[in-house]
């Protein structure tokens, strides 16, 4: 009897043994990875997105959240055979190097809400005759202007902004309502990067033309000019030096002069705004104006109105996903699916946090049902006015443009440059060397052409990794 009970007892350790294993072991229809989930603690809307797809079609959803490191992450999860099937990318580019993703072409052409996605985020899915990745989020990218301030300095709000108008109004914001300093804009350090795309409208982000970059353009080269000329007159706070800071505002960060009413003009994205509201309190009202467009131009391709930058995020498929037709669908859901949409909205009502309570993508759809309810509770005037002339917008180049970290970063230029803070670098990359020549230590004339050189090898190189991997 002893004997039996202890097989008896063997059996029932084995027997628990096997049922953990096979919970720890719990099938999914699907794997998905992102650097924005969070924790399981947090409860976020990306899980809770997942979440409802879950209920929605009885399946069983994996999430992987690697928050630092998550190109790596990817490209290991992929080496040891445990790829996810579907997951964010950094840019269109990683995808098609890697061969990583699906052509989803199929799935699209059948979809009647793909073809409600804005053209400019759209287009940027596609390589050669395959479609590699779908839209996750779209934000935009410009100016938010706070009106309180530029009534206090006598200066009214125009229905079209231009360049000419703008520089001349950061020029004259000086005080607020109360006497204390105040200053036109936060940073002039982009202005070089949009310039271009507001005097010329066949360029986009830093002259790019959709095949090559135009760093030796006229329009360029003018806004470098713009850019440094800015900085000189001290129309923006990063262009103060440390004494005028600490004299006249008290020493505080550029955005918290914003959010304490004292700056005109902040350069930032569309899902800022409602932390905007939370920080100042709605102490001023913001309205956003995008980018201003150069009413003076003479170029035949001249720009009329102001107009945005579009910031778009993409996901892909894993091309070897055993659930391809699911894999789509959900990756729908979670991007430009008017029902994913609405499901957002109401998920973010919930938030305790007043600046969360409004999802931080505008809806990529042509949807008027999706876009009424977003815009219904979106808290800053101005950027519906944009969404209604997303066919004028320009797209931000970082997530769509090939070998981009490179042409406007990394790539090696062989110039000695001084930095704003007095370092000496003897070989420069592309940031320092385009920084140093709007902060004063270079011109960039003498620059143009070897800077345009390099950013379209940067592209050429880039796209020669994998262009012959695909018809």
């Amino acid at each position: 009897m002893k004997k039996l009970a202890i097989v008896l007892a063997l059996v029932l350790v084995l027997a628990a043994a096997v049922t953990v294993i096979t919970a720890c072991d719990e099938k999914y229809d699907l794997v998905y990875a992102n650097w924005n989930l969070g924790t399981d603690a947090e409860e976020t809307v990306e899980r809770q997105m997942v979440k409802a797809f879950e209920e929605a079609n009885h399946v069983k959803i994996k999430v992987m959240n690697y928050p630092t490191g998550y190109d790596d992450a990817i490209k290991a999860a992929i080496a040891r055979g445990d790829a996810p099937d579907v997951f964010m990318i950094s840019n269109t580019n990683y995808v098609l190097n890697n061969q990583y993703g699906l052509d989803i072409t199929q799935y699209a052409q059948a979809d009647p809400d793909w073809n409600e996605i804005p053209a400019a985020v759209e287009e940027a899915t596609h390589y050669k005759s395959g479609i590699y990745a779908v839209p996750f989020a779209m934000h935009m990218l410009g100016y938010f202007v706070n009106v309180d301030l530029l009534k206090q300095n006598n200066i009214s709000l125009p229905s079209k902004i231009s360049y000419e108008w703008f520089l001349d109004t950061i020029s004259k914001v000086k005080k607020t309502a109360n006497g204390e300093a105040a200053i036109g804009l936060n940073t002039e350090a982009t202005i070089y990067e949009w310039y271009p795309s507001a005097v010329n409208g066949n360029y986009g982000m830093l002259s790019w033309d959709g095949s090559e970059y135009h760093l030796n353009s006229p329009e360029f080269i003018e806004g470098m000019d713009q850019t440094k000329s800015i900085r000189s007159a001290g129309y923006t706070y990063d262009s103060l030096s440390e004494e005028t800071r600490t004299d006249q505002f008290n020493g505080v960060e550029a955005l918290t002069a914003w959010n304490q009413g004292k700056v005109a003009f902040r350069y930032g994205y569309s899902y800022e705004a409602p932390d905007m509201i939370k920080q100042n309190g709605g102490d001023f009202e913001i309205k956003f104006i995008g980018i201003p467009y150069v009413q003076n131009s003479e170029n035949t391709n001249k720009r009329t109105d102001n107009f945005s930058i579009l910031v778009p995020d993409y996901t892909s498929v894993y091309k070897g996903t055993a659930n391809p037709e699911l894999a789509f669908k959900f990756a729908k859901w979670m991007g430009y699916d008017p029902e994913g949409i609405a499901k957002r909205i109401e998920l973010a009502a919930k938030s305790t946090d007043a600046a969360k309570r409004v999802p931080n993508t505008l809806p990529m759809t042509t949807d008027e049902t999706a876009i009424n309810k977003y815009f219904d509770i979106y808290p800053v005037e101005g950027v519906e006015s944009m969404y209604d002339k997303l066919d004028e917008a320009v797209v931000e180049p970082t997530k769509i443009v090939p070998g981009y970290q490179g042409a406007r970063w990394t790539a090696s230029t062989g110039q000695s440059v001084k930095l704003a803070d007095g370092t000496d670098i003897p070989n420069a990359n592309m940031g320092q060397l385009l920084d140093a020549c709007w902060n004063g230590d270079k011109e960039y004339r003498q620059f143009a052409d070897s800077c345009n050189t390099t950013a379209n090898k940067q592209y050429s190189n880039a796209v020669a990794k994998y262009a012959n991997k695909y018809e």
